[in-house]
């Protein structure tokens, strides 16, 4: 009764490698594929370049606009404060944004800085913070791997590898309790 199809194998053996025509090329497939391969070393690389990418980010728009971003942020805020509660005199206005100007003490400016900072953090650093990663959890993992590092009894020889390295710097008097 054999119709002459061969039987397909239990275990699923057909899977896509990273160099395959058909792997995904995107960046967020190639982050996917790295975490699969790397599990949390991979997140936790990603996130250290991450955090520093957006510091990078927010460093460069406080240097170079902070205060365009507060003129901005306040010329927006005014506008919608308008639109919503229309004056009730002609001036109160005025007098109103000044003194609300004078007791907030430019705190928009630093929260528009922090939204900008966050997109460009996501937008404009993707490919270099994905490249970056994918460049450096191999190496980083290998070199956990020749320490003896990796897995769950590696951590706890990194954690025991610490503890000792602390224990005789307290013996040699460098560490103060």
């Amino acid at each position: 009764m054999s119709t002459g199809t061969p039987l397909l194998p239990l275990t699923r053996e057909t899977t896509t490698s990273p160099t395959s025509p058909t792997a995904d090329t995107s960046f967020s497939g190639r982050l996917k594929t790295l975490i699969k391969t790397y599990g949390f070393y991979a997140v936790g690389v990603y996130l250290f370049f991450g955090i520093f990418d957006f510091a990078i980010a927010f460093g460069l728009i406080n240097f170079l606009g902070a205060e365009q971003v507060s003129k901005w942020t306040a010329a927006i805020k005014g506008y919608v404060k308008e639109m919503i509660f229309p004056p009730a005199e002609p001036g109160a206005a005025e007098m109103d944004k000044a003194a609300h100007q004078a007791a907030q003490g430019g705190n928009e400016g630093l929260y528009a800085m922090i939204v900008l900072a966050y997109t460009v953090h996501k937008t404009l650093f993707l490919p270099f913070r994905v490249g970056l990663t994918a460049a450096f959890t191999p190496r980083i993992v290998n070199w956990l791997a020749s320490r003896g590092w990796v897995g769950r009894a590696g951590t706890v020889r990194a954690a025991n590898h610490v503890r000792e390295r602390i224990r005789t710097a307290r013996g040699k008097g460098k560490i103060d309790d």
